[in-house]
């Protein structure tokens, strides 16, 4: 059985994934930050993107993981003291270069994993999951040789000298990348480098572009608009999410849609209280184990490559690895992986971000059991709409206004309960304190409605067909 074609213009693919990636980087830096924040728009832009191409649910949910942990592994980058550096004059061209490097590589190795996804049932499973084996072998090997020696320093090198990760993240991406040259047919590699080098170009021009906004805000200190940090935020995803969009574009005619009969489900229940595990697991379990072992091997700090090796087991390459194989062996699991854990994290950086003040006390355990509760709830609406017929719909939205949702709690709490913003005035109001909630509401509208929109033509198309 044949998809339906597309009927969406080049416009649209170039803007749809833009603005759904625009919302999501915007969201990843206010409730969501690092790597597990970054799936927010790896998300987001991998749904726009099957939307467009009209996958099939049973295929897009594999296809949403590659896209979570392909955009959320860049977010192993640090890059606050390199955009630092765009503020002063004398250091202005250190820091495009390095923001222009750092989103090449971010898109470089998250166009690379969303050309997987998108040709992943054409392979072995054995070669999709070695290919990843690599990259966490070159991520390795580029932290331990270039990042840890400081060959190519990107971040301030005297105060509170960052460790990166960049050089790490390109190897591994050009590990992943030149295994599959040599190891998959052409047609299917092609499309995996017009994604990377798509991902490379736009994500490179996104952050490098895109933190210039860093240095007008230097140059206008006395404005009252100060969202400068938002406004990079913005352009680095809506240039990387069109960018992506143009390489769907280019291979629309070549993406196949597999009738790939749709997974077993297990009962809803069971299917609740499993992702709770996953949950604890991923969040919480692991992490403290990893933590606990290295310093105990290792409680000076000094371990060189072996130490580098087992720090991996506590970085997003590997939870991206172990993503990928939970869902190719058990696609079931796909939209839990891809939604209930991007959600997951949005709810645990709120609570981390939250400044108890005097009035009010927030323990440890009322923020674990907010974690826990909201991620479960969401976790059992992923179960019900998995197994709605609009699923990809009904997930879309889902993912939209949960995330969105847990935004404008945060800016609630802070205005009302823990008083962080004081403004003087409607002006103040709106350009310093609520004009990144408008940009989050505007941008989820119109990526709501537009998925809305084009659900509805594709029913149509479909009842027509089978008319």
């Amino acid at each position: 059985m044949q998809k339906q074609p597309s009927i969406a213009t080049l416009s649209l693919f170039l803007f749809f994934p833009g603005v759904a990636m625009l919302l999501g980087w915007g969201l990843r830096g206010y409730i969501g930050g690092g790597p597990f924040g970054a799936m927010i728009p790896g998300a987001m832009v991998a749904l726009a993107i099957g939307i467009l191409l009209r996958l099939r649910p049973s295929f897009l949910s594999m296809v949403v993981v590659f896209g979570v942990v392909g955009i959320g592994l860049g977010g192993e980058m640090t890059y606050g003291q390199t955009l630092g550096f765009l503020r002063d004059p004398d250091t202005l061209w250190w820091g495009s270069i390095g923001t222009t490097v750092k989103g090449a590589v971010w898109g470089l190795g998250g166009g690379a994993l969303l050309g997987l996804g998108l040709i992943h049932h054409q392979l072995k499973k054995s070669t999709v999951v070695l290919s990843l084996v690599l990259l966490v072998v070159g991520l390795v090997l580029g932290i331990a040789l270039i990042n840890t020696p400081q060959l190519i320093y990107f971040s301030d090198p005297v105060n509170k000298p960052r460790s990166e990760s960049w050089a790490g993240l390109l190897l591994g991406a050009l590990a992943l990348i030149g295994y599959l040259r040599f190891t998959i047919e052409k047609p299917l590699f092609r499309l995996i480098a017009r994604f990377s080098s798509y991902g490379l170009i736009a994500g490179g021009l996104g952050f490098g572009l895109g933190g210039l906004w860093i240095f007008l805000g230097s140059l206008l200190p006395e404005v009252l608009f100060k969202s400068w940090w938002k406004m990079m935020e913005f352009s680095f995803g809506f240039l990387f999410g069109a960018g992506l969009g143009y390489a769907a574009w280019k291979s629309r005619k070549e993406i196949g849609d597999p009738d790939i009969e749709a997974p077993k489900t297990i009962s809803l229940g069971l299917e609740w209280l499993l992702s709770g595990i996953l949950v604890a697991l991923v969040y919480y379990v692991f992490p403290w184990l990893v933590d606990a072992i290295t310093n105990t091997l290792y409680p000076d700090g000094d371990g060189g490559v072996l130490l580098h090796f087992f720090q991996v087991f506590d970085s997003y390459a590997f939870y991206g690895l172990v993503f990928v194989v939970i869902a190719l062996y058990r696609s079931a699991w796909a939209w839990q992986v891809g939604i209930t854990l991007t959600f997951c994290h949005t709810a645990i950086d709120y609570v981390r971000d939250l400044r108890p003040s005097p009035e009010v006390e927030v323990s440890a355990w009322i923020q674990v059991s907010v974690v826990f509760l909201s991620t479960l709830l969401v976790a059992y609406l992923v179960a019900v709409s998995s197994r709605k017929e609009e699923v990809i719909h009904s997930l879309f939205q889902l993912l939209i206004w949960s995330t969105v949702g847990v935004a404008f709690v945060s800016l609630f709490s802070d205005i009302f309960i823990e008083g962080a913003f004081r403004f003087q005035g409607l002006a103040d109001l709106l350009v310093r304190v609520l004009f990144v909630h408008f940009v989050f509401l505007a941008s989820a509208l119109y990526v709501s409605l537009q998925a809305k929109r084009l659900n509805s033509e594709s029913i149509s198309s479909a009842n027509l067909l089978a008319s």
